[in-house]
């Protein structure tokens, strides 16, 4: 997607957080664009290549965090923020905690400076280039050529979903990703629903993972569209802005109209497990164009995992295949 001035700005900001760098930073965080390692990202609690913030100066994680604003729509901006933040609510809560089922026994340090950046390439030039900013529960990943951007896979996820204690009880990171999801699948008939819901237990996380390649084939399943009424189709398509408002406004605004422009002919709805809150559920959206995959399992239906995957574009390979082709 063509967007001149954005690029610019975000092009600038990584050349300024590139200038800031001392020599142990530059080597922590510079990558060849042709590196395996572009394709490789975790959600999970797991250390990654590229430049810890935790090993940078406080002015130079204000420079990342306005990277990250420059990206991110404002919606998109704050959620990242809270999801970051909610790391150290979970681990207070795992301190107090420690003989809990709950997932967490402390073996991982949880900290709002355990995010990792990474660039790929040099964001300064006329060839392809990226970056990567990731950690537990985001999933940050921008590829750009000339004045084409790319920005899938595009991962939030939450734990606690709602969180249970403190001062911050009762908050919910992604609240939209749920709520909107569960009005349409318990407004659907009962003839309708037995079709949407494809099996009665979820699966423990999100099915595509942090693979980078998946089978669209998997996902076949669910109710159409077109049998959905009027009104729930406007709810499945507010539910598909969920995802692509985390986008910067510009870019959400234009891969929309691409959605639109498309259609939603062979578009599905699936879901697994229970429509009840604070119950395990799963659920996916399949159009020709992008997969949604929402798992809450974990923790007690108290965990989140969301992505948004572009069967074409992720990790930029529908602008970047244009440039190779036209450059080989």
């Amino acid at each position: 997607m063509q967007y001149t001035q954005k690029i610019t700005n975000i092009s600038d900001k990584l050349v300024e957080i590139l200038n800031s760098l001392d020599n142990f930073q530059l080597k922590k965080i510079n990558f060849k664009f042709e590196d395996d390692e572009r394709f490789i990202w975790y959600y999970t609690p797991h250390e990654q290549n590229g430049l810890l913030v935790f090993q940078m100066k406080p002015y130079q994680r204000k420079l990342v965090y306005e990277l990250l604003e420059l990206t991110y729509s404002n919606k998109g901006y704050q959620t990242a923020k809270s999801i970051i933040n909610l790391e150290s609510i979970l681990g207070d809560y795992e301190a107090n905690h420690s003989n809990s089922n709950d997932g967490g026994n402390g073996a991982w340090v949880r900290s709002e400076e355990r995010y990792w950046l990474a660039i790929f390439g040099d964001p300064s030039s006329d060839k392809p280039w990226g970056y990567r900013f990731g950690g537990h529960h985001i999933g940050l990943t921008v590829n750009v050529k000339s004045d084409y951007i790319s920005m899938h896979p595009l991962f939030f996820g939450a734990n606690p979903a709602k969180v249970l204690e403190g001062e911050k009880k009762g908050f919910r990171a992604l609240s939209l990703e749920e709520d909107v999801a569960r009005k349409l699948v318990t407004s659907l008939s009962e003839d309708n629903r037995k079709i949407a819901i494809i099996n009665p237990t979820a699966p423990p996380d999100i099915l595509t993972a942090n693979y980078r390649n998946f089978n669209s084939s998997d996902f076949n399943a669910g109710l159409n569209f077109n049998k959905l009424n009027d009104k729930q189709k406007d709810n499945l398509i507010d539910l598909i802005k969920v995802y692509t408002n985390r986008f910067t406004e510009e870019y959400a605004l234009n891969y929309l109209n691409q959605i639109l422009k498309n259609g939603f002919e062979n578009t599905t709805f699936a879901w697994s497990g229970s429509i009840d809150i604070s119950k395990e559920h799963y659920y996916f959206i399949r159009h020709d164009k992008f997969l949604i995959e929402y798992d809450n399992t974990q923790n007690n239906a108290n965990h989140i995992h969301s992505v948004l995957r572009d069967f074409n574009g992720d990790y930029g390979e529908d602008i970047l295949s244009k440039h190779y082709n036209s450059n080989h």
